[in-house]
This record gives structure tokens, C-alpha cells and sequence, in this order.
């Protein structure tokens, strides 16, 4: 059965530890519990599962973050803290001691599910950076092939939306720049203009609806979609929709002002790594892995990446699909308006799907307008709503294209499989190929 990640639970209570496994398994995520006498350390250096939960919330869980981000095999495995009874000040003592996040034990499924999703995501892009690594310097390529949240010295920039800026700033201090905004529309032409590190929403800011449609529409948004959004002062009914919908913390109106800066120190360090991590990535593309005209990587280096990838993939039982990206009417530009004018449309049709896709995500170049994209832990169905979102924005989009007056249209058509049993790298490909659209 395919999994969508391995989750290590370590629960010394035990009660804990068996309800977490039995839900997290209906869930999709390969579950192992440390058993009593495991040396959880060694464990998980064994195993470098993608997420870690840790059930207990006293001095031994901090202990036990503090030795696993102290060890270059565990330092970039992300921590998860589930305390019986989480406060503010837990909450930032976790953040210090390395965690990721603090969710209550009694929490639903729902909001268990939606935040250890984006933790996955993130064991998922470290685990694609020491691979793109480790092939790029099969064509000679050094690359990084690591980065901790340690290396992270950035100054974080926050928007505050219907929240008084100053009373973010006097939460955060001096350890961010918050720039207010007084209503959602201006909150989005704000972040269209400009790089934020989150995003703090007031209840107040809009009516509940338009409150989750400002978090669905940034979620949905190609540039802004792993941007993080905390909504203070949400009730607790609305909570579960509200991390439906998109948000990434959701804080009550009772909630302490100290759970409002632990839940953005945390959001902002972990979209900060994520920030970090693809800059690293694109070590990799160097002139030996790219194509020389459009700036992808080359087929031969997809063929090396896939060789190792598509064995990780069916060894572990993980998800990986590929999709292929066919644009046919640039033969027709190429015979109206010359070879330049083909070439120069084909780069940015190369630029505009490396940019709607996540970082984990490699492109390559695999035939004269066709490029290939693998999304990695990603099921079929979810690459291939990521295929016609990125299909349909550039079938709305014109494009301007060198000596040619006038906007041009290109016609993308598109074809998603997933690994399967027994594939190579040439039964993987053929089979995404037939099935484009």
C-alpha cells in the first residue's frame, strides 16, 4: 500500500502513541512507534522518517528535541510536539528548543492532518535537496546538499490584515517588520507587490466567508501558496473550516498574545527554510544539467534523477507522479514569425511551469516544446489538479514573445500517470505521454 509519509511516534504515556498510530494510519502515513526501552535517538537517525511526534510535554520532550537537532542525521527532521494541556509559554519554549509545532492532544483529526501536512512537505524538500545534490555531482555539479533553520539570519517581514500593526509589534518586538493593512483588498494588492514571511488576519478584518475566501484565494494562488496565515480571534466553531480552507494557524479570541508570537515565530522560520531549501535547489542547474536554451534541466539529467527517484519511490511505497507539458502551436509560431520568436516563447513556457510548480518539483526539458515535471509524494490526483491549473493559466495568458507586435496564445496540452509497479524510466514517460489531453 502506498504511504504518504513515515511518521515516528514517541509517546512515552503510551495511551498516546496507539490512538495517534490507529489514526494516522486510516489517514495514509506509515506509523512506528518508539517501543518501551528504544533508544528513540538512534531510532530515528536509523529510520529518518519524515515527521517525528513526540507525545510528552514536560522537560524530557524538550531534552529529546535539543539532541535531535544537535545531530547532523536527525537536525532536519521535523518535530512535531502533541502536549496533553499546550500553553504560551510551552509553545515558546518548544519553538526554542527546536519543534516545529505544538498541537493539543485532544485536537481532531482535521486540524492534526492540516498541520502535519505542510511538515511532511517540508522532510519532503530536504530529502529532494541531497538528492539533487548527490546527482548533480554525478555531471560534476557541486551542490548543497542541506540546510538547517540554524543558517537562517533573514529579518521577517509580516502583514498585518484588520490587526493593529502596533499591537503585533509590541508581541514580536524587534524580531520582525510588520506592515498593516487596514481591509482584505488592500491586503491583496499588498501581497502582490511585495514578498511577505506571513500574514496575521484578524477575525475582524471581513465576515467569516470572506475571512476563508482571502485564505482559499492565497492558497490557490501559485506565487503565494505556501505563504503562511495565522487568524487571530477566530472562534472555535469556525476552526475546522478555517484550516480547511487554508489557514495555518487559527487562534481563539481568549488566546494568550504570547501564543500569537510563538504561532508566527514558528510559521515564519519554517516558510524562512522553505525559502532557504529552493535557493539551495537551484545549485544544481549549472551549464552541465541545463538545457542552454530554456534554462530547465536537461533530459539526461532528468533520466538520472528519475533512475533514483522512481527506485526510492517503488522501494518505500511512496507516491511520485510525473506529468508532461506538450506545447504543439509553437511549430506554427516558429513557421510565422521565424526560429528566434519559437525559441523565445518556448523559454517562457519553460519559466511558467517551473513557477507554478513547488520547489520540490523538477522540470526538465524532454523534446523540442514538450518539458517534464515529477512531483514528488504527490498522489495522481493532486498532480493532476496541479496539471490543469498550471494548463489553464497559460491558456489565459498572453505572451510576449521577441520582434513579434502582437500577443501570442500557446496551446498547452497535458498528460499525468504515477509510479507504478515494475516501471522503468521509459514505461513511466510513455504512459504520461498517452495520456495527454
Amino acid at each position: 500500500m502506498i504511504r504518504l509519509a513515515n511518521v515516528l511516534v514517541i509517546d512515552a504515556a503510551r495511551p498516546l502513541a496507539g490512538s495517534l498510530s490507529a489514526m494516522l494510519d486510516a489517514a495514509g502515513y506509515s506509523v512506528t512507534q518508539a517501543a518501551a526501552g528504544d533508544d528513540p535517538l538512534g531510532r530515528a537517525a536509523a529510520d529518518h522518517p519524515d515527521l517525528v511526534l513526540i507525545g510528552d510535554d514536560g522537560p524530557a520532550a524538550l531534552e529529546l528535541a535539543a539532541a535531535l537537532r544537535g545531530n547532523p542525521a536527525t537536525d532536519d527532521i521535523p518535530l512535531l510536539l502533541v502536549a496533553a494541556q499546550p500553553d504560551a509559554h510551552l509553545a515558546l519554549a518548544a519553538f526554542d528548543g527546536g519543534f516545529d509545532d505544538v498541537i493539543p492532544a485532544a485536537c481532531d483529526e482535521g486540524e492534526l492532518l492540516a498541520r502535519m501536512r505542510p511538515l511532511v512537505r517540508l522532510s519532503t524538500m530536504h530529502g529532494e535537496l541531497g538528492r539533487r545534490a548527490e546527482v548533480a555531482r554525478r555531471f560534476g555539479v557541486t551542490a548543497r546538499d542541506r540546510v538547517t533553520a540554524a543558517e537562517i539570519t533573514d529579518h521577517p517581514v509580516l502583514l498585518a490584515v484588520g490587526a493593529p500593526a502596533g499591537l503585533v509589534e509590541s508581541i514580536l518586538g524587534t524580531e520582525a517588520e510588520v506592515v498593516p493593512s487596514d481591509s482584505l483588498f488592500e491586503a491583496e494588492s499588498q501581497l502582490a507587490a511585495r514578498n511577505f514571511d506571513a500574514a496575521v488576519v484578524a477575525a475582524a478584518a471581513g465576515s467569516d466567508e470572506d475571512v476563508l475566501g482571502f485564505c482559499t484565494q492565497v492558497r490557490h494562488n501559485p506565487r503565494l501558496f505556501n505563504l503562511p496565515i495565522i487568524l487571530s480571534g477566530a472562534d472555535g466553531a469556525s476552526a475546522a473550516d478555517s484550516y480547511r480552507r487554508g489557514a495555518s494557524r487559527v487562534l481563539a479570541p481568549t488566546a494568550d498574545p504570547l501564543d500569537l508570537r510563538a504561532a508566527v515565530l514558528s510559521l515564519v522560520r519554517r516558510q524562512q527554510l522553505r525559502w532557504s531549501i529552493r535557493s539551495a535547489m537551484n545549485d544544481a542547474l549549472a551549464p552541465a544539467t541545463r538545457d542552454p536554451e530554456t534554462g530547465a534541466f536537461t533530459a539526461a539529467f532528468l533520466d538520472a534523477y528519475l533512475q533514483d527517484r522512481l527506485a526510492f519511490a517503488l522501494g518505500c511505497q511512496r507516491h511520485l507522479a510525473v506529468v508532461v507539458f506538450d506545447a504543439p502551436n509553437i511549430d506554427g509560431v516558429r513557421r510565422q514569425f521565424g526560429e528566434d520568436a519559437a525559441l523565445h516563447l518556448t523559454q517562457q513556457l519553460g519559466q511558467w511551469i517551473g513557477g507554478l510548480l513547488r520547489a520540490e518539483d523538477l522540470v526538465a526539458r524532454t523534446g523540442r516544446h514538450e518539458f517534464c515535471a515529477v512531483l514528488p509524494d504527490t498522489p495522481l490526483a493532486e498532480a493532476q489538479v496541479v496539471m490543469h491549473r498550471i494548463a489553464g493559466v497559460l491558456a489565459y495568458t498572453d505572451f510576449a514573445v521577441r520582434d513579434v507586435y502582437q500577443p501570442v496564445k500557446v496551446w498547452v496540452q497535458v498528460g499525468a500517470t504515477n509510479a507504478r509497479n515494475g516501471d522503468d524510466i521509459p514505461r513511466l514517460l510513455g504512459r504520461a505521454r498517452r495520456q495527454i489531453e
